[in-house]
C-alpha cells in the first residue's frame, strides 16, 4: 500500500514537471482564483469597516429653543444619561457653542464680519449623546418624540444622518451580492480552464494510461497522480498569490489608512491567518479537485 501511494506521488510530480506548459496556465489560474478569493474577503471586510466607520461618528445632537430654561434642559440630559449603553451626554452651553463657532469662522472674514454685525447670540445651548450603538440613538429619537420635552426641541440631528447611514448600508449590501455573483462567475469559469487543461494533460499522457489499464490498474490508480499534480498546483499557486498579497498589503499600508482609518488590510489578514487561510485553500483545492475529477471522469467513460 505504502509503495502504490508513493509511486502515485512519484508520479503526480513527475506529471507537474513534463506538462511544462499546462503547469504554468494552470499556477496562473490558481493564482487568479486566489486573488479573487480574496478580494471578496477583503471587499466584506472593507464594507463592514466603512460601515462600522459612519455607524461611530454618527453624531446625535438635540438642538433645544431659545426659551427653553437651563433647568429643564438639565432633567432632560440626567434622563439620557440613565439610557442603557449611552457612555456620555455634554452639555453644550449656547455661550460655549458661540466660542466654537467663532473659532471655526476665523478663516472666513465674510461670515466673522456678518456675525459681529449682529450683536447677539443666534445659537442654542445642545447637548451630545454619545452611545454604544446606533440602535441607542434610535430608541432615544423615539422616545424624546413620545415625551413632553418635544415642545423643548428644535431639531435632532439623528434623523438626517441615520438616512445616510441607511443609504450607506444598502449600497454596501447591493455591492456585496455583486462582488459575489461576480466572484462566482469568475470561479466557474477558472473550473472551466482548468477542466479544460487538465483533459489536455490526460490526452497527452493517453499511451500511459491505456499501458496502465493493460495491466489492470485500477481506475483510482489512474486518477491518483493527476490528484496529486492538482494538489501541488494548488498549494504552489497559493502560496505564491498569498506571497504576493502580503507583500503588497505591506507596501501599500499607508494608503489605505488615508482611505478610512480604521480598514486595515494586513492586520485583517494576520489577525485571521489560520481561518481565512484555510477557507481560501480549502476553495482554490475543491475546483482544482473537482475539475479534474471532471475530466478524468470523462476521459475514463471513452
Amino acid at each position: 500500500m505504502i509503495n502504490i501511494l508513493k509511486k502515485i506521488f512519484r508520479l503526480g510530480h513527475e506529471l507537474l514537471v513534463q506538462e511544462k506548459t499546462i503547469t504554468i496556465v494552470n499556477l496562473g489560474t490558481t493564482i487568479i482564483i486566489s486573488f479573487f478569493i480574496w478580494m471578496g474577503f477583503l471587499s466584506f471586510y472593507f464594507f463592514n469597516q466603512v460601515i462600522s466607520y459612519l455607524q461611530e461618528r454618527l453624531d446625535f445632537s438635540i438642538y433645544f429653543k431659545s426659551d427653553i430654561q437651563k433647568e429643564d434642559i438639565q432633567k432632560i440630559k440626567k434622563i439620557l444619561e440613565n439610557f442603557p449603553e449611552v457612555n456620555e451626554v455634554v452639555l453644550v452651553t449656547q455661550e460655549e457653542a458661540f466660542k466654537k463657532f467663532q473659532k471655526e469662522i476665523k478663516t472666513n472674514p465674510v461670515i466673522s464680519r456678518a456675525l459681529g454685525e449682529l450683536n447677539i447670540n443666534p445659537l442654542v445651548d445642545y447637548l451630545i449623546v454619545k452611545a454604544k450603538s446606533p440602535e441607542t440613538y434610535s430608541k432615544i429619537a423615539d422616545y424624546l418624540e413620545k415625551s413632553p420635552y418635544k415642545t423643548y426641541i428644535d431639531y435632532i440631528t439623528y434623523f438626517e444622518n441615520q438616512k445616510v447611514i441607511k443609504k450607506v448600508i444598502s449600497i454596501s449590501n447591493q455591492m456585496k451580492v455583486f462582488l459575489s455573483v461576480f466572484i462566482l462567475a469568475i470561479l466557474a469559469l477558472s473550473t472551466l480552464i482548468i477542466f479544460n487543461t487538465i483533459l489536455v494533460s490526460i490526452y497527452s499522457q493517453k499511451e500511459d494510461i491505456e499501458i496502465l489499464r493493460l495491466i489492470g490498474a485500477s481506475n483510482w490508480f489512474i486518477r491518483g497522480p493527476f490528484l496529486i499534480y492538482s494538489f501541488l498546483i494548488s498549494l504552489f499557486g497559493y502560496i505564491i498569490s498569498l506571497g504576493i498579497l502580503v507583500f503588497f498589503f505591506d507596501k501599500t499600508s499607508n494608503f489605505w489608512l488615508s482611505l478610512i482609518s480604521n480598514f486595515h488590510p494586513s492586520s485583517f489578514l494576520f489577525d485571521n491567518f489560520f481561518l481565512l487561510n484555510g477557507i481560501a485553500f480549502s476553495i482554490i483545492l475543491f475546483i482544482n479537485w473537482s475539475a479534474t475529477f471532471m475530466a478524468l471522469e470523462k476521459y475514463l467513460k471513452i
